[in-house]
């Protein structure tokens, strides 16, 4: 194969081995580029499904009561959950909007995570909100309306205001019988209204009662146990 044997001259059967050759490597090369596009070509759509299947609060969850919760430690925004009205555009759809709750209307009602802490952890304080109407209506639920209060006895121990409220509004469309939950995640910490104290104590063990209110509407409290 190294000594081209014909009646041309070496070097034409060397020319053409060289071409033969280069064409098969040619033709290796555009079989391995499409498979590599073949094969990578998916990706950006596996990306961009990965992306959009990220869960985002959009509304209620499956289960009758919606709820969420922020630390009071450090006095970060409240957050809330349930049925936000949506924002429709047109003059015809903001003259459907439903109509203000009358506070007549609504359950109001304080929630405890759970019935026994131990001293040292974070119980989970809620207001429950619950439309009593005959129609679904729309009501400020920003910070400033909602107050959580904690008492040891007759002594007040903590209040969700008492350092910090959250400005803004947030109204919401609160549908009938739907109870939407309005939690804060209190730091088990002493306060007092403005914030007087210069070092918050721990609360110790003993019976404690929750007091939630709604615009200054109060609801039925709720009693745990610190151990």
């Amino acid at each position: 194969m190294l000594h081209p044997v014909g009646s041309q001259p070496p070097s034409v059967y060397w020319r053409r081995r060289l071409v033969l050759i280069g064409a098969v490597v040619l033709v290796i090369v555009l079989i391995a580029l499409t498979v590599s596009a073949l094969s990578g070509g998916g990706s950006p759509s596996a990306a961009a499904t990965s992306s959009a299947d990220v869960p985002r609060p959009t509304g209620p969850a499956p289960h009758p009561t919606t709820s969420a919760a922020r630390s009071s430690a450090s006095a970060p925004a409240r957050s809330s959950s349930g049925t936000a009205s949506s924002s429709a555009s047109g003059s015809g759809s903001r003259a459907a909007m439903p109509a203000t709750c009358s506070l007549a209307d609504l359950s109001l009602v304080a929630v405890v995570g759970k019935k026994d802490y131990k001293v040292g952890e974070k119980p989970l304080v809620e207001l429950q909100v619950t439309n009593t109407g005959a129609k679904p209506c729309v009501r400020e639920l920003a910070d400033k309306q909602i107050e959580l209060r904690v008492y040891n006895g007759t002594s007040r121990v903590w209040g969700s205001h008492d350092c910090a409220v959250q400005p803004g509004t947030d109204k919401r469309t609160l549908a009938v019988g739907q109870p939407y939950r309005f939690a804060i995640l209190w730091g088990g910490l002493t306060s007092q209204v403005g914030c007087k104290q210069t070092t918050r104590q721990r609360v110790g063990a003993g019976t404690y009662t929750l007091y939630a209110s709604l615009s200054g509407k109060s609801g039925k409290a709720a009693q745990f146990n610190i151990s």
